[in-house]
C-alpha cells in the first residue's frame, strides 16, 4: 500500500488544502474540519484501496482508514501546509505499575522522553565551545562564542517552560498552561526578587528552612531559582492539570474562554509559589543529595556496579527511568558523577564487537559484528548488545566486567558530567569541565581505553564460540511455545456485552475494522483481555491497539466520538511498545463525566482484520466481568 499517494489522493477529493481548516486523527480515522464539506467527493474517496468508510460526524469530516491512519495523516501533513489538532504520546509508565518509585520513575522518563534529542543538542554546543576554548580555538569573549552559548543556555535556562509542555500532555491539560506556568517560575522579576534581601524565615531550624522575599495577600512566599530544575513544574503541572479540570466542568461555557484559564492560572500560580515551588525545590535537593551519598559511601564499587549493569538496563529499557537523575544532578550542583560511571560502556561494547569481527572466520559474522561495532562508536549500543554479546556467553561477561573496570576509574578519578550531548564516543566533550581540563576528565579518557583493551583483549582471546551460540540459540527456540491457533479473549471491563451491530457509531456497527463485541461498562477502568504488547497508545487515552501474542490484533475503543474530549476524562497507563499481563490496568476513565459531557461511553472490542485471522465468535451477552469470555478467535 503506498499510504503517500493515498494520503495525497484524499486530500485533493476533500477539495485540497484550501478546503481544510485543520486536520488530526485518532485511532482509526483522518479527521477533517472542512471549509465547505459540499467540494469533498464522497464516493471518489469511499472507493479508494486502503479506505474503509467516510464519516460526517460532530461538524468533522472523517476518513475511516483502519491502523495505518498515521502514516496516511503524515502523508496528508507533508502534502498540504495545514494546521493539525494533534499532540504526541508521552504517557508513559514502567513496565512494573505496582511500585510507587517505579511509577515515579515512570513518569518522569516519559515526561523526559520527548525532549531529549534537544537537550544533547543543546548540550552538545555546549560541549563543542568547552572544547574550542579549553584549547584556546575560541575567545569565551567573543561574538561567536557569546551567541552560540546562549544558543546552547537557552533550554537549560528555560527548562521549566520545555518541562512544562511535556508534563501538561502527560497529564492531559493543554499545552500551553504547562508553558505558561514554567514561564512564570523563571519570570525576571521573580528571577531578581528570589536572590533579593528577605523579609523573615521559615520554618527555622527544620530542614524545611528557607527564606521569604515577598507576600502574596499576606502569605509569605519563598521565592526560589527554578532554572534548569525538573521536579517543581512537574508537580506544578500536575496540580493545574486538577484545577483545570474542576474550573472547566463548573464554569458555564459562555464564560469559559476567558475565566477557565483566569482561575487556572491564578490558583496554579499562586500555589506553585507559595506551597508547591519550595516543597518541591526541597524535595529535589534531598533525592540528589540521596543519591550522592550513596554514591559517594564507596565510588569505586558504585562505579564497577553501575557500570556493568547499565548495558544489562540498555536492554530491558530500564534505563530510561534513570536519565531524569543526570539532569537534576547537574541542576544542583552543577555537574552529575553518575553518568561518567557508565561512559566506558560504549568503549567495552566497541572493543567487544571489534575483538569478534576481528577473530571470526565466518564472513556474515564478521560483517554483522563490524556494523555493531560502528553503531556502537555512536552510542547505539544494542545491535552489538543483542547481535554479537549475548549469543556468546563468554565476550557478553567480560564485555560487562570491561565496562565496570571503567566504571571504577572513572569515579576514582573524579569524572563529571557538565551538560548534555552526543551519545556514546562522540560525546566525551560534554565531560570537559567548563574551566578546563582537569583531572576527572583525564580518569575519564583512561577509563574508556581501559575497557576497550580489556574488552577487545578478551574477545580475541575467547574467539567465536559458534557452538556455544548455536547452543543458546536451540535452547531459546525450544522455550518459545508454538502460537496457538485459538485464543479465547476474557472483557476488558465489567459491564452489559451486547451485539456490535447495535451501537451508534456505524464504522463499528457495519464490521467495517473488524468483528467483535461492545460492554456498556459499569465502571471506569480497562484491562488487559490477554498478554499483548501495546501497539498503539492514542494520547487522549480513548483507544488502545494491543497484538496478542498468538498474533490476533485487538482494538479497545472507549466510547463513541470520545476523542473529541482530547484527553479529558481518560487517564492511559500504557505506551506504545509495552508489554502487557492479561489483567494489567490499561486506561482509567470517569464514566459520569463522559457521559455528562454528552457522550456513549460504550466500550467496542474489535478484533482487527489480518491476513492470519480466520474467524470471530461472540461468546456471551449480558452481565460480564474481566473474568467473563468474551470472544473466540480462530487464526489461520
Amino acid at each position: 500500500m503506498d499510504y503517500n499517494k493515498l494520503g495525497k489522493d484524499i486530500l485533493t477529493q476533500v477539495g485540497g488544502k484550501e478546503n481544510v481548516s485543520s486536520v488530526s486523527h485518532c485511532i482509526t480515522r483522518v479527521r477533517f474540519i472542512l471549509k465547505d464539506e459540499a467540494k469533498a467527493d464522497d464516493d471518489v474517496i469511499k472507493n479508494m484501496s486502503g479506505v474503509l468508510d467516510v464519516v460526517k460526524q460532530g461538524g468533522q469530516y472523517q476518513v475511516v482508514v483502519g491502523p495505518s491512519v498515521e502514516k496516511v495523516y503524515n502523508a496528508i501533513i507533508e502534502d498540504g501546509d495545514i494546521a493539525t489538532n494533534e499532540g504526541d504520546s508521552t504517557a508513559a509508565n514502567t513496565e512494573d505499575d505496582k511500585g510507587f518509585i517505579n511509577k515515579a520513575l515512570g513518569l518522569i522518563s516519559s515526561i523526559f522522553i520527548p525532549v531529549l534529542g534537544m537537550l544533547s543538542g543543546s548540550g552538545m554546543i555546549k560541549a563543542v565551545l568547552a572544547l574550542l576554548s579549553a584549547f584556546g580555538w575560541m575567545s569565551t569573549e567573543g561574538g561567536t562564542y557569546i551567541i552560540l552559548s546562549a544558543l546552547s543556555d537557552a533550554l537549560f535556562y528555560f527548562f521549566p517552560v520545555v518541562l512544562g509542555w511535556s508534563a501538561a500532555k502527560r497529564f492531559g491539560l493543554k499545552e500551553i498552561y504547562g508553558m505558561t506556568l514554567g514561564a512564570f517560575l523563571v519570570y525576571p522579576t521573580l528571577v531578581s526578587a528570589a536572590s533579593g534581601d528577605a523579609i523573615n524565615t521559615l520554618f527555622s531550624g527544620t530542614v524545611f528552612e528557607m527564606d521569604y522575599q515577598l507576600t502574596f495577600l499576606g502569605i509569605p512566599v519563598a521565592l526560589q531559582s527554578y532554572a534548569s530544575t525538573v521536579i517543581p513544574i512537574i508537580a506544578v503541572t500536575w496540580f493545574a492539570s486538577y484545577v483545570y479540570k474542576f474550573f472547566n466542568k463548573h464554569i458555564p461555557d459562555v464564560l469559559k474562554m476567558v475565566f477557565v484559564p483566569f482561575c487556572t492560572l491564578i490558583v496554579a500560580g499562586a500555589a506553585s509559589l507559595i506551597v508547591i515551588g519550595p516543597i518541591s525545590i526541597v524535595l529535589q535537593n534531598l533525592l540528589s543529595s540521596a543519591v550522592m551519598w550513596l554514591l559517594n559511601l564507596n565510588i569505586g564499587i558504585a562505579g564497577f556496579l553501575i557500570g556493568s549493569l547499565w548495558s544489562i538496563l540498555v536492554m530491558f529499557g530500564l534505563h530510561w527511568a534513570i536519565l531524569p537523575f543526570f539532569q537534576i544532578n547537574v541542576s544542583e550542583y552543577g555537574y552529575d558523577i553518575i553518568n561518567p560511571l557508565i561512559f566506558s560502556g560504549a568503549p567495552a561494547v566497541l572493543g567487544s564487537a571489534l575483538g569478534v569481527a576481528l577473530r571470526t572466520k565466518n564472513k556474515d559474522t564478521r560483517s554483522m559484528s563490524f556494523a555493531a561495532a560502528v553503531s556502537s562508536f555512536f552510542g547505539v549500543s544494542e545491535p552489538a548488545l543483542y547481535g554479537v554479546m549475548i549469543p556468546r556467553k563468554m565476550i557478553l561477561v567480560t564485555g560487562l566486567a570491561a565496562a565496570g573496570v571503567g566504571g571504577t576509574i572513572a569515579g576514582l578519578g573524579g569524572a563529571k558530567l557538565y551538560t548534555f550531548g552526543a551519545h556514546g564516543l562522540l560525546g566525551f566533550p560534554t565531560f570537559i569541565n567548563p574551566s578546563g581540563i582537569d583531572g576527572g576528565f583525564i580518569a575519564l579518557c583512561i577509563s574508556g581505553v581501559v575497557a576497550f583493551a580489556i574488552a577487545l583483549v578478551s574477545a580475541l582471546v575467547i574467539g567465536d564460540k559458534q557452538d556455544s551460540a548455536a547452543l543458546l540459540a536451540k535452547k531459546a527456540e525450544e522455550k518459545v511455545p508454538a502460537k496457538a491457533k485459538e485464543v479465547t479473549i476474557v472483557s476488558p471491563v465489567n459491564g452489559q456485552a451486547v451485539d456490535l451491530t447495535g451501537v451508534s457509531d456505524q464504522v463499528f456497527s457495519q464490521l467495517l475494522l473488524g468483528d467483535g463485541i461492545a460492554v456498556i461498562p459499569s465502571d471506569g477502568k480497562v484491562y488487559a483481555p490477554e498478554d499483548a504488547i501495546v501497539r498503539v497508545a492514542y494520547p487522549t487515552g480513548h483507544a488502545v491497539g494491543l497484538a496478542g501474542t498468538a498474533g490476533d490484533e485487538l482494538l479497545i475503543h472507549i466510547g463513541v466520538d470520545t476523542v473529541n474530549l482530547n484527553g479529558q476524562y481518560f487517564t492511559s497507563h500504557v505506551e506504545q511498545g509495552m508489554k502487557v499481563k492479561k489483567g494489567d490496568l490499561l486506561v482509567e476513565f470517569d464514566l459520569d463525566g463522559i457521559k455528562k459531557a454528552g457522550y456513549d461511553p460504550t466500550v467496542m472490542v474489535v478484533v482487527t482484520k489480518t491476513e492470519q485471522l480466520d474467524t470471530v465468535t461472540p461468546l456471551t451477552q449480558g452481565t460480564v466481568d474481566t473474568t467473563t469470555p468474551l470472544l473466540s478467535i480462530k487464526l489461520k
